[in-house]
């Protein structure tokens, strides 16, 4: 479905229920003038930021039909990405709250043993427990230009790589004097590519390139603090102790970060 068919698809559900595009917000954690933005087919939402709509609108999707819910292209395997998706949205509890906090307890653990049961079987290269440190002999390895990153200070909840990409779940590191701590991420390691819970982007020497849309920033879902900040109508520069944070506590440190707002 392309970006202006859906706006349409949402505001005709949202006005099926009754709701008015405040109402809507409430119940979904958005500002009004995202969801106007996704209905005027303006910006495509993100995949939990659909589910979110859907869930608010008691809309039951059939994805074979809507494959925007599929999330991105090759950024995880289909079963791990119906658990991406999900993790970040049991983190919004204004919907479902008992609900959410009820799988939080019982069904997180579980399911994330099992995924990572299979990953590191396969490979029977690390140990599934409550609580994995990786020191940093574990993971630094004899590097050559082009080669794997070298992580430092690297702690996670969990974590497993396959194929170039490394996944972590509660995870903090320190990457070519960049320190980053997250709720869930995704490394290309051969682009440094990455996509977190909160900004994507791409990781440098001492230097960040993210892409963050203007509502986010409104909104204080990202922010963002250092010593010299330069904006202009479409970048946002940050020098010397640049710093990108969320609500949920997660963060992104080092000496240059560009935003890029779309």
């Amino acid at each position: 479905m392309n970006q202006p068919e859906l706006g349409k698809k949402i505001a005709e559900l949202r006005k099926l229920k009754g709701l008015t595009q405040e109402e809507l917000v409430d119940r979904c954690n958005l500002s009004v003038r995202t969801l106007q933005r996704i209905e005027y087919g303006e910006v495509t939402p993100r995949a939990y930021t659909l589910k979110l709509i859907y869930e608010a609108l008691d809309f039951n999707v059939d994805k074979s039909f809507d494959p925007t819910l599929k999330g991105e292209k090759g950024l995880i395997s289909n079963w791990l990405e119906q658990f991406y998706i999900g993790f970040i949205d049991l983190f919004n509890l204004k919907t479902h709250k008992m609900k959410k906090i009820t799988i939080l307890s019982i069904m997180l653990s579980a399911i994330l043993y099992g995924v990572f049961g299979l990953v590191m079987e396969s490979k029977a290269e690390k140990e599934n427990t409550a609580s994995v440190q990786v020191s940093d002999n574990t993971l630094k390895k004899d590097q050559k230009k082009g080669s794997e990153p070298v992580f430092s200070d690297f702690t996670a909840y969990g974590s497993f790589e396959e194929n170039d990409e490394l996944i972590g779940r509660d995870i903090k590191f320190r990457l070519n004097g960049v320190n980053v701590n997250v709720k869930l991420i995704l490394i290309n390691k051969k682009t440094r590519e990455f996509n977190s819970t909160f900004v994507r982007g791409t990781l440098y020497q001492n230097k960040v390139e993210v892409n963050v849309s203007q509502d986010e920033i409104n909104d204080n879902l990202v922010m963002y603090s250092a010593d010299r900040v330069e904006k202009s109508k479409d970048k946002i520069l940050l020098k010397g102790n640049a710093k990108l944070t969320s609500p949920q506590k997660d963060s992104i440190e080092t000496d240059e970060i560009i935003i890029s707002l779309n």
